[in-house]
């Protein structure tokens, strides 16, 4: 741990220059939680969440949590001012703090300020210090949808003198599959248990299916690009470019992951396309000659799921390793991916497999799959009842949480 404490007083100039930007475009950022100022609090069931995503992952076991065991009290942390925004709509009941930078004087701080017995943390968000100073106060600390790719395991190889130990600290780990599991075990997790994926248990949100964008947007065929990052915003224009030469009225809604970037890629597909309109100024209702929207609006990714005839999933045509594709897999629709999907390696095999998902290698196949996709609405449908079907299919893993970890 004393390296680890090393490389992070290094890394300290970062971490503040972070917080500093996070309270500049963020009012509601309460930087003084992230450096351990807590006031009192008291939980029966503290939930960590990094961000949005782990948000609405965990979102079908809070709910089933609360039917059993509805009059405790929950406290969400989240890192990023996204989160805690996602925390607000998705569970106004609960207490929402910032989590303390993993300085060990501030998680002490906040531990001194918190009464909590219960640790739950989702999918990997392992900070040492903070796990440490929660097993001194005798906390127990559970990992859900622990996932760990085979890239991290490799780094996590790499600094065995820290993961080991620090693997060593929670009580039980529920892997989302067979090989997550395996590699916790091989860096000396104790009580690693395959549950499945919770993200599988997600229900499309009934304001979703009301609002019904897809209906709003009329015949023309519509794809999403969700979830983008640096490098792929570029591909998916001049996709769309070629897309437009057979389907003049096709329309791209590209969805970058970070909001600090909706400006910088409204500026890209300006530069690309003749008609760019952005979410947060223009009603769907009013997309009609518009050939691109940026979907510059937080909370509302699985509308934009609902909108489009094929959705492609961000962060794999680059090595970030992808994102989540059951929503979309839920709504019904057509997926294309990338060729880097590790972070949901088992999922993505499962929905290319199970004939509901398209792997695209680079540019080229996923204009090729697009295209043929665009052209063919039966063989969009059949991908698209595939990928259903696969989800259902895997659905219950909320059920295993309850039944393994002990709430009481």
């Amino acid at each position: 741990m004393w390296l680890y404490r090393a490389l992070f007083v290094v890394f300290t100039p970062f971490v503040l220059f972070k917080i500093r930007q996070f309270k500049k475009n963020y009012p509601m950022y309460r930087a003084r939680e992230a450096l351990g100022f807590w006031p009192k609090v008291e939980a029966d069931l503290w939930i960590h969440c990094a961000s949005v995503g782990e948000v609405l992952a965990v979102r079908p076991l809070i709910e089933r949590w609360r039917q059993a065991y509805p009059t405790k009290r929950l406290l969400i942390t989240t890192m990023t001012p996204t989160g805690a925004e996602q925390v607000a709509k998705s569970f106004p009941f609960a207490e929402h703090r910032f989590l303390p930078m993993d300085w060990r004087c501030a998680v002490r701080r906040v531990l001194k300020k918190l009464s909590c017995r219960h640790l739950m943390i989702v999918e990997t968000e392992l900070w040492p210090n903070l796990l440490q100073v929660a097993k001194q106060h005798k906390m127990q600390i559970d990992v859900v949808n622990a996932r760990l790719s085979e890239r991290s395991f490799q780094r996590y190889q790499t600094f065995s003198l820290i993961s080991k130990p620090l693997l060593a600290l929670p009580d039980c780990f529920l892997a989302h599959a067979q090989a997550d599991a395996e590699r916790f075990i091989a860096l000396g997790a104790r009580n690693v248990v395959t549950v499945g994926s919770i993200k599988f248990d997600l229900t499309v949100p009934a304001k979703v299916l009301q609002d019904n964008w897809h209906g709003v947007l009329g015949s023309r065929f519509v794809w999403v690009g969700a979830s983008t990052h640096q490098g792929e915003d570029d591909i998916l224009l001049d996709v769309h470019q070629i897309l437009l030469k057979r389907f003049p009225d096709a329309l791209l809604i590209l969805v970058p992951r970070h909001p600090e970037r909706f400006d910088s890629v409204y500026e890209l597909a300006q530069r690309k396309s003749n008609s760019v309109a952005r979410r947060s100024l223009i009603a769907p209702d009013q997309w009609s000659t518009y050939e691109v929207v940026i979907g510059d609006s937080m909370g509302e990714l699985m509308h934009y799921y609902q909108a489009s005839d094929v959705a492609f999933v961000g962060g794999s045509l680059i090595e970030r390793g992808g994102h989540n594709p059951i929503e979309p897999a839920l709504l019904s629709k057509a997926i294309l991916v990338g060729p880097h999907t590790f972070n949901f390696l088992d999922i993505t095999e499962q929905l290319i497999e199970a004939g509901g998902s398209i792997r695209c290698a680079n540019q080229a196949e996923l204009a090729h799959s697009l295209v043929a996709l665009a052209e063919d609405a039966p063989r969009r449908t059949q991908l698209g009842q595939s990928a259903l079907h696969c989800a259902q299919k895997n659905q219950g893993a909320v059920t295993r949480v309850m039944a393994e970890i002990d709430f009481r």
